[in-house]
């Protein structure tokens, strides 16, 4: 609860249209969520407008709205501003009492990575008795409970909303993926991140950024206006961490497979039917850990987590321990065995960089055979799918096409633009149904070989045609063996 007059402090604003004494007891920018004495922030987003929600709200109670135009409500205070999105976090920040100042807070940027690389920097602060909590895209954790999560980054006020949790329950520092759309859209406006990670920068978004630059400066922003104490962590192998290093104030520490004045030096790693052992140089010697995680992406994603612990002053036995104790994390080169004898991995990968790393990976364990299921995701970027297409035909012997997420668009259309990046048709079934091709490809495998399941990782629905329906490829993999095999895959 807070009164009016104090949550207006140093907020810009162009009128005000009522009494600021009124006391506000929680904010909303969702008019569903309105209840007695909530006040409502009318917010542009990509798709829908609040303005045209206020009725609602003010129906379900609110009586104090911020607004960029004036509307007709009776007895309400109308606090007019130019941008609501950009007042938004300072509202939210203000309203929790500034909970980001009590949580050592981690930040995580790029295109690929984000989500194993927050995984694994949340279990090194974990073993450090850091406290952590966790915002990822797969799901979020508040020191109270684990829900799934609606966004990869959630909006500013349900951030600082989460941060007021973490903090009533204990927590003392948070691991959080950003994405563009939420650099983009000024939702971590405010946070003063102890440490900014970029992972890379590939082909991803640009139906909402419209070219790779407007992607990249969305990326950007997450490091500016920083100052000397806050940490800086840095792919040393992507171009563009060239071109952050040369805009942040933050000190630098960066990670490389290529150049050895690096904070974080890889030195080797070898595969095993359980994953890799990886040799790191770190400023205070030489690191081994072993992870089920495979591939050269991962051994990035491991680096980046090792370089955020060692830019925080961790103990070396923490990232060890921290590293090696890690949870499973969903639908990140997620690994089953095949009670048959053959492996099986499901994972996100859903830009054409994504699904060459998963796919270099899964190479690399040398299976006899390696079999694909993947389609792409309606309503999104186009070009990316033939290109994705011929990343499969790169590395698989075959490759099952199928439905992704075709939201509005007509799956059959998708299909046909991810066949047109592969050569050899003759190498191609064509499954629409999902659930048929994931059976199709576990019925194929033999012993020794490798089932890819890429796209839609940790995902627990399928969206045709604007209505989302339960699926899961995880629960798909284990249904088809409990009934085939009389077993379940582990």
């Amino acid at each position: 609860m807070m009164k009016l007059n104090d949550l207006l402090e140093n907020i810009e604003t162009v009128q005000i249209d009522g009494v600021t004494t009124r006391f506000v007891s929680d904010l909303q920018y969702d008019s569903r969520r309105i209840e007695k004495d909530h006040a409502f922030v009318a917010i542009k987003g990509y798709q829908k407008d609040g303005h045209d929600f206020v009725l609602q709200a003010y129906q379900q109670g609110a009586r104090v709205f911020f607004l960029e135009r004036k509307m007709e409500l009776k007895d309400a205070t109308q606090v007019i501003v130019k941008n609501t999105r950009e007042i938004l976090p300072k509202l939210a920040r203000k309203f929790f009492y500034k909970p980001d100042q009590k949580l050592k807070s981690v930040g995580i940027t790029g295109t690929n990575g984000k989500t194993t690389t927050a995984y694994l920097t949340y279990a090194i602060l974990k073993r450090a008795h850091w406290n952590p909590g966790l915002l990822t895209t797969v799901e979020y954790y508040d020191g109270a409970s684990w829900v799934p999560a609606e966004r990869t980054t959630p909006e500013s006020l349900d951030i600082f909303r989460s941060f007021r949790n973490m903090v009533q329950t204990g927590l003392k520092s948070v691991v959080m993926e950003v994405s563009s759309h939420a650099l983009a859209l000024q939702r971590v406006e405010g946070i003063q991140f102890q440490a900014s990670v970029f992972t890379n920068l590939g082909r991803d978004h640009l139906d909402f950024h419209e070219s790779l630059n407007n992607y990249f400066m969305a990326k950007r922003r997450l490091f500016e206006n920083l100052n000397e104490n806050q940490r800086v962590v840095l792919n040393a192998d992507d171009p563009f961490s060239l071109k952050i290093s040369e805009i942040t104030e933050g000190e630098v520490f960066t990670y490389s497979v290529k150049d050895p004045d690096a904070t974080v030096f890889y030195k080797d790693h070898q595969v095993d039917r359980n994953g890799m052992t990886v040799s790191l140089r770190i400023p205070a010697g030489f690191i081994t850990v072993h992870s089920p995680l495979v591939g050269e992406f991962n051994i990035y994603n491991i680096m980046a987590a090792v370089t955020v612990a060692v830019s925080l002053g961790l103990e070396q036995s923490y990232i060890i321990s921290g590293l090696e104790g890690s949870p499973r994390i969903p639908g990140r080169c997620e690994y089953f065995a095949s009670p048959r004898g053959f492996s099986i991995y499901v994972d996100y990968a859903h830009t054409p960089d994504a699904l060459q790393n998963i796919l270099k990976a899964v190479f690399e364990t040398k299976p006899r055979k390696l079999i694909i299921v993947f389609g792409a995701g309606g309503d999104r970027d186009k070009g990316k799918r033939p290109l994705m297409g011929s990343m499969a035909e790169n590395y698989a012997d075959r490759i099952i096409l199928t439905n992704d997420n075709p939201r509005s668009e007509d799956p059959a259309n998708i299909i046909n633009e991810i066949l047109g990046g592969i050569s050899d048709k003759s190498k191609v079934l064509i499954i629409p149904d999902r659930r048929d091709a994931i059976h199709l490809a576990l019925g194929m495998a033999e012993e020794s070989d490798a089932v890819l399941i890429a796209g839609k990782g940790h995902e627990s629905y399928q969206e045709i045609d604007g209505k989302r329906y339960s699926f899961n490829d995880r629960l798909e993999i284990q249904k088809y063996f409990e009934k085939n095999d009389g077993v379940l895959a582990h």
